[in-house]
């Protein structure tokens, strides 16, 4: 990862906390969130756009895309959210696709064409600010659900299906 990205999610995550802690006061209750995520095996890949659906205050919907090692990213994720004011303990578990991949070098296998995956972020927190700013991070486990092939460099190995994994992600967004 080159230092550029790093350095705007570090000022974005500082002017979050700065902001979320300046404030006393509940957030006002916002029902939707657009974000952008950095992480590593996670949902959305490498780096993604999610959104998410609030219907009740501790329910939370989400699907995003992004691009991954194995390819584009699909994902959908039911969340929970627990804690009052502006940090909440978050916990989720749902579903992704990856689309259109080719992980494998020619004559190495298997490399099938999309690789669904079930995801865990546990544990999670979000953070945010009475502005609607929001900072999220999440670390956990991803499975896949078939095998496939990985080369890289000099490197390679086979992921089988039900090989659990880790993963994490950070992402910056907007509650309106």
């Amino acid at each position: 990862m080159t230092r550029g990205p790093v350095l705007v999610l570090t000022l974005l995550v500082l002017l979050g906390a700065r902001s979320a802690a300046a404030q006393e006061t509940t957030p006002p209750i916002a029902h939707h969130r657009v974000g952008v995520d950095l992480g590593l095996g996670s949902a959305v890949g490498v780096v993604g756009i999610d959104y998410q659906f609030a219907p009740l205050d501790w329910v939370r919907l989400e699907g995003g895309v992004g691009w991954g090692a194995t390819g584009t990213q699909l994902s959908f994720m039911p969340k929970i959210a627990l804690g009052s004011g502006t940090c909440a303990f978050t916990a989720g578990f749902g579903a992704s696709l990856a689309v259109g991949g080719s992980q494998a070098e020619p004559g190495h296998g298997p490399n099938p064409d999309v690789i669904p995956w079930l995801n865990l972020d546990v544990p999670g927190i979000e953070c945010r600010s009475r502005s609607g700013f929001s900072f999220q991070a999440a670390v956990g486990l991803t499975m896949a659900l078939v095998d496939f092939h990985w080369d890289a460099v000099d490197l390679g190995n086979t992921v089988h299906a039900g090989d659990v994994l880790p993963q994490g992600r950070v992402g910056a967004g907007w509650w309106f």
